[in-house]
C-alpha cells in the first residue's frame, strides 16, 4: 500500500510539473502579446511626410486589429482544446472506474470459491449412547 502511495505521489507530482511549465509558457506568451502591442502602439505615427504618418498610422490599426482578432482565435481554440482535455480525462476517469469494478468483481468471485473450497465439514453428533 505504501508503495501504491509513493507512485501515485510520483505521477501526481508529474502532472504539476506539467501544469506549471505549462503556466509559464502561457505567462510568456501573454507578455510576448503585452511586448508587441507596447511596440506598436509607441510606433512614431507623428513624424515625417503626411502620407508617412498615414501609412504607419493604418499599419499600426491594422496590426492591433489583425492581434486582436488572433487573440479571440486563441482563445476560442484554448477553450475548445481545454474542453476536450477535460472530456478525455471524464472518459479515463470512466474507464478506470469501471475496470476497478470488474478487478472488485473478480476478487469477490475467486475469494468467494476460496471460502467455498475450505469451507468446513459440518459436524454431526453421533446419536449412539
Amino acid at each position: 500500500m505504501r508503495k501504491m502511495k509513493s507512485q501515485e505521489k510520483f505521477f501526481l507530482d508529474q502532472i504539476e510539473n506539467i501544469h506549471k511549465a505549462l503556466e509559464d509558457k502561457e505567462r510568456e506568451f501573454e507578455r510576448l502579446l503585452q511586448e508587441e502591442r507596447a511596440k506598436a502602439r509607441q510606433c512614431d505615427v507623428d513624424s515625417g511626410t503626411t502620407e508617412n504618418r498615414r501609412l504607419r498610422k493604418e499599419q499600426v490599426q491594422r496590426f492591433m486589429y489583425c492581434q486582436v482578432k488572433d487573440v479571440q482565435e486563441f482563445e476560442a481554440e484554448a477553450d475548445q482544446l481545454i474542453k476536450a482535455h477535460e472530456e478525455k480525462k471524464v472518459q479515463l476517469k470512466k474507464e478506470y472506474a469501471a475496470k476497478e469494478v470488474e478487478l472488485e468483481k473478480e476478487f469477490d468471485a475467486a475469494f468467494t470459491g476460496l471460502m467455498e473450497k475450505h469451507k468446513p465439514n459440518t459436524f454431526q453428533a453421533s446419536n449412539s449412547s
